[in-house]
């Protein structure tokens, strides 16, 4: 297979739905400027400390590594950096000092055998609000390395972190396709691949048949019906330092349109480590993942039930405490874990309208609710999508696998059905928490 940049590996860890590639481009060399990549939202004021040294023209040490003898002053006008006789000054970065202390970290960056210094400082004027009308800087990453010029005189190079850091290896190496499930919605599919390869699709389910994929859920409205996917894009680059190892990571942000509305949806990154190659900042290779953004992860589709089963629960309990006989609350939190395919227990005890409920039965793909004679569960709830299913809640990995919502009255009755975004083992259900209306 011919690529334009050469792929050493390519790994998958299913689950996490990791993508591994390896590449060598041509060097580049990064001039000395400020990158325009979005790093991280943290906001610490120094302003009062910044004025006060441009206000009496003495020099402020900023921040400094005792160890391996690098300091950054301050003086109101410029920074300096010095690492013994060697220094250099950057007039510049005199807003940047006064919105936040830049951070540093030493380390052979690039195989030298000599410790490099890498700063992550705020990038010039490019701050933004948040929601809440706060102000969010962008970052920019530069390393130094300490040199003697011809002259004599001991000054630094540097490198930036910049847009063609990653776009151009990246775009140039890598296809990526976002798509949408077709037997649920829910499910935004992102796969990446080598330039060259195809990348094929269930017809049925729209399950992609590539193995370096991962997932994030979709937008929905207050209803809980799941927008249709319009188009996707890359965002920006965001760049960060792990300020206790000295590790370098990059953050592509993926975004989602939809039909029903002019949202986007920042739906996770495309996450990979960085390294210092041949006087630039490299993608390390086989670091690509996909991860979706904590508010929208989801289970794999893609792992399914091993087999059937089921599993009622029946209410023992004949009083029910409510004489309202409409059914628009239930909050319970079950476990299957060790609770046989039929069984008894008692809900009296349980708060909200679990008490008027007769039977709950589980399934690989739905929950049913059977109401006793006489009750009735609550369409306008189920209409207005308040709905959830929680496996495991409480943890880290809480997730809600509930995927659409119906109640249905009968000769027999009045039933609640929830349905699931896809078949479950039993054994997953070891806590479930299970809410509907308010």
């Amino acid at each position: 297979m011919k690529k334009s940049i050469t792929i050493i590996a390519l790994l998958l860890i299913a689950v996490t739905g990791i993508f591994v590639f390896s590449y060598q481009y041509r060097n580049q060399k990064i001039e000395n400027q400020t990158s325009d990549i979005s790093m991280s939202f943290r906001t610490t004021e120094k302003e009062e400390e910044a004025q006060a040294a441009e206000s009496n023209g003495q020099k402020q040490l900023l921040v400094e590594d005792r160890k391996n003898d690098y300091q950054l002053y301050y003086d109101g006008k410029k920074v300096t950096i010095v690492h013994g006789e060697n220094k250099r000054e950057f007039e510049s970065w005199s807003y940047s000092v006064k919105c936040e202390t830049p951070k540093i970290f030493c380390r052979d960056y690039d195989g030298d055998g000599e410790k490099e210094l890498l700063i992550k400082i705020v990038n010039g004027k490019q701050e933004k609000k948040d929601k809440d009308g706060k102000t969010k800087y962008t970052y920019a990453l530069y390393m130094f390395k300490p040199v003697t010029q011809r002259t004599g005189e001991k000054t630094f190079s540097s490198i930036a972190a910049s847009t063609d850091t990653w776009k151009v290896p990246f775009d140039e190496a890598i296809k990526c396709e976002m798509t949408q499930l077709k037997e649920c919605k829910k499910f935004l599919q992102f796969t990446m691949d080598d330039i060259e390869e195809e990348i094929s699709y269930n017809e049925k389910t729209g399950i992609t048949d590539n193995e370096h994929v991962g997932y994030a859920r979709a937008l929905a409205d207050v209803k809980n019906k799941y927008y249709t996917l319009k188009s996707w894009n890359k965002g920006a680059g965001i760049y960060n330092l792990n300020e206790k190892n000295g590790d370098i990571t990059l953050d592509i942000q993926v975004l989602a349109n939809y039909e029903e509305t002019a949202d986007t949806q920042y739906i996770g990154d495309i996450h990979c480590n960085m390294n210092i190659l041949n006087g630039s900042f490299t993608i390390v290779p086989k670091t690509i993942v996909f991860r979706a953004n904590a508010d929208y992860k989801v289970n794999d589709p893609r792992d399914s039930a091993k087999s059937k089963w089921s599993c009622e629960i029946s209410n023992a309990s004949k009083n029910t405490n409510f004489v309202s006989t409409d059914i628009d609350w239930i909050e319970t939190e079950l476990s299957l874990s060790n609770t046989a395919s039929k069984n008894t227990q008692y809900f009296e005890t349980l708060p909200s309208k679990i008490k008027c409920v007769d039977t709950v039965k589980f399934t690989q793909s739905s929950v049913v609710f059977t109401a006793k004679k006489g009750y009735t569960f609550s369409k306008n709830m189920a209409d207005a999508g308040i709905f959830s299913v929680l496996f495991n809640y409480g943890e880290k990995n809480e997730m809600n696998i509930a995927y659409t919502c119906s109640v249905k009255y009968d000769k027999n009755g009045s039933t609640l059905t929830i349905n699931f975004d896809k078949t479950y083992d039993k054994e997953d259900f070891d806590k479930v928490f299970i809410k509907f209306g308010v």
